[in-house]
This record gives C-alpha cells, sequence and structure tokens, in this order.
C-alpha cells in the first residue's frame, strides 16, 4: 500500500523496494519504480521479493493468505493510531535492516503526536464526525487511524461504533444538533460531494466547523500522517 511504501523510504531503505502498488506516489523515487497491482497475485511473486509488506487499511486478506501459501513471507501492518504507527516504523526498521532508523523514526512520530494532542488539550472539547465519502455517507468510526487523529485533537467522536470501521450512515447524522465540527480530507471529489450535502447551510451558518486536511496526509497512516495532525489542530486553533 502507498503509506507502507512511504514508511520504508522514510526509513532510509527505498533502494530495497522492487516493485510498489499503482497509487504510490510518494516520495517521487516511487513513482519510478515498477508497478504490481495488490491483487495480482502472480505479479508479486513474479518480483521475487525476499519479503511483502501489507497493510490491513486496504491490502486483500485473501492476497495475504494466498502468499503465506506459495511460502512468500508477509507481514501486515494495522496502523489504527499514532502510538501503532510508531510501533510499525520500528517493526519495519528491523525487517528491513534499518532498526536505529526505525526507533529514531517512532521516537518522532510520538513526539510530534504528543506535543500536538498537548496544544489541542487546551480547546474546548468539541463533537465531530471526520467524513470519508458524502453520497452515500460515509464516516470514521472508532478503532481507526482517522479516530485517532479526532482524539488527538480534542474531538468527541459522533461516529457509531461497532457497526465496522468505515460505517454507511444515515444522512440525517450531518443534522444532529450536537455535531459541531466535520473533518474530511481536501480532494476535488470530496468538496464537489459537500455541496450536495444537506449539511452545508449549517456550514454556512457558522453552526458547524469544517476543517480540510492535506489529502494524502490524512488518507494514509503513513510517515506523513503527523501532518495532517499538525494540520488538524493548527484549524483547530483559528477557529475552535
Amino acid at each position: 500500500m502507498p503509506d507502507v511504501t512511504e514508511l520504508v523510504f522514510a526509513l532510509g531503505a527505498g533502494a530495497r523496494i522492487v516493485a510498489v502498488p499503482p497509487a504510490a506516489d510518494y516520495p517521487d523515487a516511487a513513482t519510478r519504480l515498477p508497478r504490481v497491482a495488490p491483487s495480482d497475485v502472480e505479479g508479486l511473486v513474479a518480483m521475487r521479493p525476499d519479503l511483502v509488506l501489507a497493510s490491513t487499511a486496504g491490502s486483500d486478506p485473501r492476497v495475504v493468505e494466498r502468499l503465506a501459501d506459495l511460502g512468500v513471507r508477509v507481514c501486515t501492518i494495522d496502523v489504527t493510531t499514532c502510538e501503532r504507527l510508531a510501533e510499525a516504523a520500528r517493526l519495519v526498521g528491523d525487517l528491513v535492516g534499518q532498526g536505529e532508523a526505525g526507533a529514531a523514526l517512532a521516537g518522532q512520530i510520538a513526539a510530534r503526536c504528543r506535543a500536538a494532542a498537548e496544544q489541542a488539550a487546551a480547546l474546548p472539547e468539541r463533537r465531530a464526525l471526520y467524513v470519508v465519502w458524502w453520497e452515500p455517507l460515509i464516516v470514521a468510526a472508532p478503532g481507526t487511524f482517522h479516530d485517532d487523529l479526532l482524539q488527538h485533537a480534542h474531538l468527541a467522536n459522533l461516529a457509531p461504533a461497532g457497526a465496522g470501521r468505515y460505517p454507511r450512515v444515515d444522512p440525517e447524522l450531518l443534522l444532529d444538533p450536537r455535531l459541531e465540527v466535520i473533518v474530511a480530507a481536501d480532494e476535488p471529489d470530496l468538496r464537489a460531494g459537500l455541496g450536495r450535502s444537506r449539511v452545508l447551510a449549517r456550514v454556512h451558518a457558522g453552526a458547524v466547523r469544517l476543517h480540510w486536511l492535506p489529502a494524502a496526509e490524512a488518507s494514509r497512516p503513513g510517515p506523513r500522517l503527523p501532518d495532517a495532525l499538525d494540520a488538524l489542530v493548527a484549524a483547530r486553533s483559528e477557529n475552535p
């Protein structure tokens, strides 16, 4: 996945990558590597990797099982919090022979997330939703890295628990009088979707604050995730 690709490069081990997914576009060096679809088991095996890094955020578990059955060494990373992102940095660092870099990156991630949370703690707690898609309405529920972003920014998530990580919910949730903040990735399709949403009137009236986050940083649980958190806390500080 793109976030795992970014993590390996951040650890200084980009030269060891033999292939990346088509969606990998950062850093620039990743765009010059061979591309294999994450679902293409034959293509993955043909690259003869010593290790395949997968992610619960997007990798098909059936592909992971098939690779393991074929004797390919696979490590699946499950980043649902800033803390787990730091753990992933240590783990992948050890796996690719960059243990010191992994420990250093983990420390940087933890320090940045802690500093952002401390800054946000001075802000009033607001009730929020992280919108992944407008039509149908899909939100980030507890147990996701997006929920962790909200928590670090002193925002209480109104998304229902127990319905999956990214449940499809009733659009009426956007009209819930408890809702005070909406957070979303700044992508053209999401901005267009907002224009068709019934919550737009509440945003214009100032009843709901809307914070757009840098899309790639906010959509991938990789080493740039603290950048998304910093952006969210900064937006909250400007409009608490």
